[in-house]
């Protein structure tokens, strides 16, 4: 139960951060860095694809309830990548620096590209594809920018409230 208070203060922290102080302050070429979706890889990367899909869940749905979008679209587009890259975790036997910094770039994109298209499929208005490409492209160059700040803030706090073991007697 701390795990998942702990777990959930640090996604308040990025969604509150997100949608006061980046997107007022941390906007390059009129794009925002989103430091939600870079929370949410890295926790999929260091927890697996059930703490990934519930975070991402979590924090696209608290994102989507403090701006004005559809209800629900980030959350879903978020946590189809926290699953994604949580599944897909096990098959990199690597611990190299660029596992982190690839699993947010490729992460970035998917989850941009996903938001637009549940957008589209749901009839709201959509930029042109050139506008579309460069918003997700930059998203992701921007949130890959963020790794090396969040992700070793995110691995201490989960190394610290590792999942407890259940003891049967």
């Amino acid at each position: 139960m701390r795990r998942f208070a702990v777990f959930s203060l640090v996604l308040l922290t990025a969604v509150l951060l997100q949608t006061t102080f980046f997107a007022r302050y941390v906007t390059l070429f009129g794009i925002t860095p989103d430091l939600i979706l870079v929370v949410v890889i890295a926790f999929s990367i260091l927890e697996g694809p059930t703490v990934g899909a519930t975070t991402g869940f979590g924090g696209g749905l608290l994102r989507d309830l403090l701006v004005a979008a559809p209800k629900g679209l980030t959350g879903l587009a978020y946590l189809i990548v926290g699953y994604a890259i949580g599944i897909g975790r096990p098959y990199v036997q690597s611990t190299s620096v660029l596992v982190p910094v690839i699993g947010v770039f490729v992460g970035s994109l998917a989850g941009s590209a996903l938001y637009v298209i549940l957008t589209a499929l749901l009839g709201e208005p959509v930029f042109s594809l050139a506008r579309i490409a460069r918003v997700v492209l930059l998203t992701a160059i921007y949130n890959t920018l963020l790794v090396p700040f969040v992700y070793p803030v995110v691995r201490k706090i989960a190394s610290v409230y590792k999942a407890e073991k259940v003891y049967k007697w």
